[in-house]
């Protein structure tokens, strides 16, 4: 029975009247626990309604009493809100509700559409969603009219869309991200199961057609209902419905219910990805045509394996077989061959195209006759088979008669030397060919035509071509032929080709003409030929020639045929030449060749034979040439004998034969090793050179000697890095007695060295005695008291550790305290001269004072201070001193000083011990020089 259902908000209820307008039923509500309702659907027998507060309430009104299906139900998962709700629709039987809500943006009080759609399952109680893509809205919703499971939305682009959390969205078809407005399929699961897509149609116009976007208005199986509004040019004429039929229905709209719904439930189970249940689906359905039907929608779903089993109940044997032989590794390929053949060459393209197949897409172009798309994917993706391609298209013109066309495609495909010849030979058109190898000005090209008319006899139009084609060879055969010797001759020397001095070379040798025949034989780079011939004809000089020009096995063999010959010194210089030098030594000892050894001998290494090695040394040795028998020696690897000839003859070693003298490790026992690089690192130190000498007792395992020798040579940095390297207490107390010989006051590098050795040779004695002379250099070189109290504290820890004598420690002690009194009374001499005039005169009175301190340092200080008071006299006073103890005043007083002090007294400056001796020895000079010149 019919019935209109009417929403009423004062009081909220819904009144279900009948077609009269008579009331029959009221429903209810709770205007606080539900609110108004504001949307009503209506399905069959099933009414859903949405109220004012985001309550869903579903009723049975197939009955007298509607009866309720779902009293009361919040759009919430569990009490988190899913939105607001802005449109619900019911599924046929009751059994589900779709959804399109609103969330607004915590921003503000701002409502964006939810990109998904929602679907409340009543059984479980439950909501389930699908995401329709990236930038996109449902717009409008729909169930089918007699299948619970199917439902459409409509879906449009828009950049304002509340983002989902991550984590919530479903997979999405990236063909949604088209900016069209697409209508989605989709089949709504049982229970909390995901919703799956089945299909999407665009709600664009059909192509060839023009106007706005069709708007979905409901889906039937088998069709979409689209209303078509007029466009703006035919604005008076009026809207339609149209019609599209279900991607699995095409060519199947007028099937039986039975059938139509076995179709459904292939697609359902297709889409839920259960293989067994959808072929169970359509197994009792006999049509060829519903199977071809589903074999394509298989196509278009991507389910290989349904089409198989499809393509073998259509029973399109050359399909399957085809299927069956393909081998490729992607499965878009193999269900391309499945679109080939069910004559759906456009998704066959899409499927190549998406799995990159691009050489199966150019083959399927060119089956289709498409030339120029094949030839374009060739181009720019299939690069390998261009040229394959441009030769099948030659041949597709060739059979078409385009012969200019087909000729151009076989020079594209790089075919055209063999197949343009062919083709125009085939067609007799000789004039033809004859031009077009001309405009060709290609070598080969004319080689062919030239071989073409030498098999027509015509031997001079051949000749032309070949002299195009560069052929030489062929040019000196014809000349040959003609017997035309001097125009042969003239091509060889103009060319310069092998082959054809080669040819030449043969026709010489059958006429008997042998000097030019290995004349022309050398130049083909023929050298066997021309050494045959030499030796056939006994031509020894032009033998040696070549032979030495050639490569080592020509020259062994000439090197056999002199030796055969008795022809021992050529014999022996193409052997060694050849690398054959065993043979070569061989030769010499056996004509006595004493020259040619001698020569051979610079270049023996010890890939030779030992015993022709040792043969060659006491040969040297018998002709006092050590030198060159310590060499051979050592390369045979007799190293005693090497080394015994060294010390017997004093050979001098040099860098070069002290390795080649040193044995491996493997090669003689270890103590064998050292004994004999000790002898040679001797007989080094013998000769002067130290760095070898060095190097070889390193290597012996005696550092200690190495580092004397390393003495000897005098390189400070080597020194250093060798005791760095060493290790060893000993080589460090050299390195240090070493480096104390030099400059070290001035380089603090070496100084620092010289401490740091004797610190890790832990020889404090030594340590405590170059501070010692740190001091006395400080004291004696630089006055500088203060630096040798310090040098005499590290001498004295030193002194310590090294565990001194109690008279060593004490008597440092007394010159430590006696050179701190100085340096302190040197210190008081700026303010308190008083106090240090007494300090110097205590110093004066210790008996021990020359021990430690300088007197005449001592003397100095006090007259300096006399001085700068203009006490003269007490200047005077203590130089006196000085005489009285012979301290001699150049090194502690300034000459021009001592004269000031003595000219204030009026007293005369006195001469000292040292100016009084040098005027004795220049006077005993003078007297000698007399006595000569009187003798003379």
């Amino acid at each position: 029975e019919r019935s209109i259902f009417f929403g009423l908000a004062s009081p909220p209820r819904i009144d279900i009247c009948g077609i009269d307008g008579k009331r029959k039923e009221t429903l209810q509500f709770s205007p606080e626990m539900e609110g108004v309702p504001i949307q009503l659907d209506v399905n069959g027998q099933f009414l859903v309604a949405l109220t004012q507060k985001n309550v869903i309430k579903l009723w049975d009104v197939s009955r007298r009493q509607p009866k309720e299906v779902v009293k009361h139900r919040k759009f919430e998962d569990g009490e988190v809100s899913l939105g607001t709700i802005r449109s619900v629709r019911v599924n046929c039987n009751g059994t589900k509700v779709s959804i399109l809500a609103d969330q607004r943006l915590p921003t503000g009080n701002i409502r964006v559409p939810d990109p998904r759609v929602f679907v409340y399952d009543v059984e479980s109680d439950t909501f389930i969603f699908y995401h329709t893509g990236r930038n996109r809205v449902p717009t409008t919703h729909m169930w089918e009219a007699t299948d619970p499971r199917l439902m459409a939305c409509e879906t449009i682009p828009q950049n304002l869309v509340y983002e989902v959390e991550e984590g919530e969205a479903s997979p999405t078809n990236d063909k949604l991200e088209a900016e069209e407005n697409q209508l989605l399929t989709l089949f709504a699961t049982a229970g909390a199961e995901p919703i799956l897509k089945q299909d999407s149609v665009s709600c664009r116009p059909p192509e060839g057609e023009s106007g706005p976007n069709r708007m979905p208005v409901a889906i039937s199986v088998p069709y979409i209902y689209f209303l078509q509004l007029p466009s703006e040019e035919g604005a008076a004429a009026s809207s339609s419905i149209v019609t599209v039929s279900m991607r699995d229905f095409a060519g199947l709209e007028n099937v039986d219910a039975a059938t139509a719904a076995a179709l459904m439930n292939f697609s359902y189970y297709l889409a839920c990805g259960n293989t067994d249940d959808a072929y169970k689906s359509v197994k009792g359905v006999s049509s060829k045509g519903v199977w071809e039907s589903m074999a394509k929608m298989c196509v278009k779903t991507g389910r290989l394996d349904v089409a198989q089993k499809c393509l073998g109940q259509m029973q399109h044997a050359q399909g399957a077989a085809a299927l069956r032989e393909c081998e490729e590794p992607q499965e878009q390929a193999r269900l391309a061959i499945v679109a080939t053949h069910l004559n759906m060459t456009k998704e066959a393209e899409h499927l190549y195209t998406a799995c990159e197949r691009w050489d199966l897409l150019n083959t399927l172009h060119q089956s289709n006759g498409e030339w120029e798309k094949a030839i374009g994917i060739a181009k720019s993706k299939d690069r390998i088979h261009l040229r394959t391609t441009y030769f099948n298209y030659a041949q597709h013109l060739e059979a078409l008669g385009n012969v200019q066309e087909a000729l151009r495609h076989y020079e594209l495909s790089e075919t055209a030397r063999t197949e343009a010849p062919r083709l125009l030979c085939s067609l007799g058109d000789y004039d033809e060919l004859e031009n077009y190898i001309s405009q060709a000005q290609d070598a080969k090209l004319y080689r062919w035509y030239a071989q073409y008319l030498e098999s027509k006899q015509q031997l001079d139009a051949a000749a032309n071509a070949y002299r195009k084609a560069e052929d030489w060879l062929s040019l000196v055969r014809i000349a040959c032929f003609y017997k035309d010797v001097e125009k042969a001759m003239q091509i060889c020397h103009e060319s310069g080709d092998k082959a054809a001095c080669y040819h030449l070379g043969r026709h010489f040798e059958q006429e008997g003409e042998i000097k030019k025949a290995i004349h022309y034989f050398a130049s083909a780079g023929r050298v066997q030929h021309a050494l045959r011939l030499a030796q056939q004809n006994n031509m020894e000089n032009d033998l040696m020639s070549l032979a030495l020009s050639s490569t080592p096995s020509n020259m062994n063999q000439a090197a056999r045929y002199y030796e055969q010959n008795e022809q021992f010194a050529r014999a022996v210089t193409l052997y060694q030449k050849a690398g054959n030098v065993s043979r070569a030594l061989e030769l010499c000892f056996k004509a006595e060749l004493f020259d040619s050894l001698r020569k051979i001998a610079d270049d023996l290494n010890a890939d030779c034979d030992p015993e022709v090695l040792a043969r060659c040394a006491e040969f040297f040795m018998q002709h006092e040439q050590h030198d060159k028998a310590v060499h051979l020696l050592s390369i045979s690897k007799q190293f005693e004998r090497a080394v015994d000839l060294c010390c017997e003859h004093n050979v001098k070693v040099t860098d070069d034969m002290a390795e080649r003298m040193t044995p491996d490790k493997a090669a003689m026992e270890a103590t064998s090793r050292a004994n004999l690089l000790l002898r040679m690192a001797k007989l080094c130190k013998k000769q002067g050179s130290f760095q070898l000498a060095c190097k070889k007792f390193t290597q012996a395992g005696d550092k200690v000697k190495a580092m004397k020798c390393l003495l000897k040579c005098g390189d400070t940095e080597k020194i250093a890095f060798f005791a760095g390297t060493a290790r060893q207490p000993e080589i460090y107390v050299l390195a240090a007695n070493y480096m104390q010989s030099l400059d070290w006051h001035n380089d603090p590098e070496i100084m620092k060295q010289i401490i740091t050795f004797y610190s890790k040779a832990k020889a404090y004695d030594k340590l405590s005695a170059f501070y010692d002379a740190c001091a006395q250099v400080e004291i004696d070189e630089y006055r500088d008291y203060e630096k040798a109290v310090g040098a005499l504290r590290e001498s004295h820890k030193f002194l310590v550790k090294s565990n001194g004598t109690t008279d060593q420690v004490s008597e440092l002690d007394l010159r430590i305290s006696l050179v701190e009194r100085f340096a302190e009374a040197r210190r008081l001499a700026k303010t308190d001269a008083d106090k240090m005039v007494q300090c110097c005169q205590e110093l004066l009175q210790e008996e021990d004072i020359e021990a430690a301190v300088r007197v005449g340092d001592v003397y100095a200080q006090l007259v300096e201070h006399y001085i700068t008071q203009q006490d003269n006299v007490k200047a005077h006073k203590v130089i006196e001193q000085m005489r009285q103890r012979q301290i001699i005043l150049s090194p502690y007083l300034d000459k021009e000083l001592v004269e000031q002090v003595y000219a204030a007294v009026g007293e005369p400056v006195p001469r000292e011990e040292n100016e009084n001796a040098v005027d004795e020895v220049g006077d005993d000079i003078d007297e000698e020089i007399r006595s000569e010149e009187g003798d003379d």
